[in-house]
């Protein structure tokens, strides 16, 4: 796991690239209500397709930025499970670590620290934003069927430029936490033994 300093600069990476696609959109945006005041729009399809660009601008901008992010959580729970993984035996497996699912990640660092995530504060979060973006992924945002609440089959996930900003500081939150019961504390080895904990698939 990566200290919380590298972890901060990553995330706020990731929030500062979203805070700028957010306020290119809205000067974008800007743009076009003057040009609608001053009825330069011929048509009001015109009109309508012209607040599609900045719109689409958003949207790919949250998607990709809670793609980093998911992929931010994926490589912190695969530096976590990587002591566990080489040091007990009973796991076979020619997989390298990063490679496994995250539910098997999760139980490797469940069994090795003596934890459950379930506890740790902004863990269900963590989740609903890896369904929303598992979605967007493999099924353009709609929801599944057969797992998930619908009022209508062509029902989709919406993440806000709100939302997405909120996860940030949920991944921050909960990775503070998870070091403080996994790496910062007695369950395993001592301080010294902590400060070389390798991060390698």
């Amino acid at each position: 796991m990566s200290t919380l300093i590298s972890l901060d600069i990553e995330l706020n990476a990731i929030e500062s690239f979203l805070r700028t696609m957010k306020e290119s959109a809205e000067l974008e945006y800007s743009k076009i209500n003057e040009k609608s005041h001053r009825n330069e729009f011929h048509h009001y399809d015109d009109e309508a397709n012209a607040y599609f660009i900045p719109m689409q601008w958003g949207e790919i901008a949250i998607r990709a930025s809670m793609g980093e992010l998911n992929a931010l959580i994926e490589w912190e729970l695969g530096c976590l499970a990587s002591r566990a993984y080489h040091e007990t035996k009973k796991i076979k497996s020619n997989k390298a670590v990063f490679d496994l699912p995250i539910k098997q990640l999760i139980n490797i660092i469940e069994s090795y620290y003596e934890i459950k995530l379930s506890k740790i504060d902004y863990f269900d979060n963590i989740l609903e934003m890896r369904n929303k973006v598992n979605s967007f992924k493999h099924r353009k945002g709609f929801k599944n069927p057969f797992k998930e609440n619908y009022t209508s089959i062509t029902e989709k996930h919406n993440i806000s430029f709100q939302e997405a900003f909120q996860n940030i500081k949920h991944v921050k939150m909960f990775f503070n936490k998870l070091w403080k019961v996994t790496i910062n504390n007695e369950y395993r080895g001592t301080s010294k033994d902590r400060a070389k904990l390798p991060c390698f698939p």
